[in-house]
């Protein structure tokens, strides 16, 4: 990742005591910080340098294919006997009262194959009704809620409150003749716009702080590529002067009131229900591909072991939201 940094910026990135410079330089992490002439040197198509104080790059950071990575975890998942079954929109789920086997009753939601993309979008903005399908239960002993933007409808099913709310982020593709992007990898712009090669083209994205949160999958096309992506380029490189749209595409975040993940035994349960039955993995706020792994070996030992091991995950806890122990991330896009 390359990130650019007005002088002010620049400078509480690489403060001493609260910079994130010096946590990833005490976590073993190697990042480099860069003035302008070596931004340009390194960075030559970006040109356009009078309000930069300089960049920081990291050079073991990377671009994944969310989707890819998502198949590779399935496919190792199905070697150990794991089954998937897609499709299903969960409906209602109920507590067992036998308290020597307590289990929770979940019941699904089949989708048709031949459903239309329209009428699942409907569906899943809660303005139409069930589709006739056919329904499927389940009886378990633990239940994960890592139904990302749909964690809070997942919440309300199972008797508990999700403070994340989901909201519309756009991507765009974009014809980028003049400039060879491939050698790059990601590259966050000052106004907030990022942007990396995507196969021949570039992709850029951007998030609208004003954007009200719900289920949205429109994409607003060449107007959000005109005025949320283009200006910003426009404004950091000469060869980003003719750019042209090609695509894109909307999708959705789950977003925490910190925007970080929440993770570990569900909150708020009623009160002699669900009792280290309900464990949330949820609201990544776009960081999802990136934790992972992580988030899923530390949930697993929670629930397995009763305890983390590995990695020690509580501070992601809902119960931080009572207590006002937020965590609040200074480098998010």
């Amino acid at each position: 990742y390359l990130w650019l940094h007005t002088p002010q910026t620049l400078a509480a990135t690489m403060d001493p005591a609260r910079g994130a410079f010096g946590l990833w330089e005490r976590m073993g992490w190697k990042a480099e910080a860069w003035d302008v002439d070596e931004l340009r040197r390194k960075v030559p198509f970006i040109d356009k340098t009078g309000d930069l104080g300089g960049a920081v790059f990291a050079p073991r950071d990377g671009l994944v294919n969310p989707n890819t990575l998502k198949n590779r975890f399935r496919d190792e998942a199905r070697k150990l006997g794991v089954k998937f079954d897609d499709r299903r929109l969960v409906r209602s789920a109920s507590f067992s009262s036998d308290l020597e086997n307590p289990s929770i009753m979940v019941e699904c939601e089949v989708f048709s194959p031949e459903i239309s993309a329209d009428r699942k979008a409907e569906i899943l903005r809660g303005e139409a009704a069930r589709q006739g399908a056919i329904f499927n239960s389940y009886r378990a002993k633990k239940v994960v809620n890592c139904a990302g933007a749909w964690a809070p409808k997942i919440a309300e099913i199972l008797g508990y409150t999700c403070p994340s709310v989901p909201v519309r982020r756009q991507i765009s593709i974009f014809d980028c003749r003049d400039v060879d992007l491939s050698p790059y990898g990601m590259t966050i712009d000052t106004s907030g716009v990022y942007f990396h090669p995507e196969a021949m083209n570039g992709l850029a994205g951007f998030a609208n702080r004003n954007e009200p949160p719900g289920i949205n999958y429109a994409y607003d096309g060449e107007t959000f590529f005109q005025e949320s992506i283009w200006p910003a380029l426009y404004e950091r490189s000469t060869q980003f002067e003719r750019l042209k749209h090609v695509t894109g595409w909307a999708g959705l975040y789950e977003v925490s009131p910190d925007e970080s993940a929440i993770i570990g035994e569900a909150t708020g349960l009623k009160t002699g229900e669900g009792k280290r039955m309900v464990f949330d993995a949820h609201s990544f706020s776009g960081h999802g591909a990136m934790h992972a792994y992580g988030a899923g070996l530390a949930l697993a030992e929670l629930i397995a072991r009763g305890r983390y091991e590995t990695i020690d995950l509580d501070a992601l806890s809902g119960r931080r939201f009572a207590s006002g122990s937020l965590i609040h991330e200074s480098h998010v896009i």
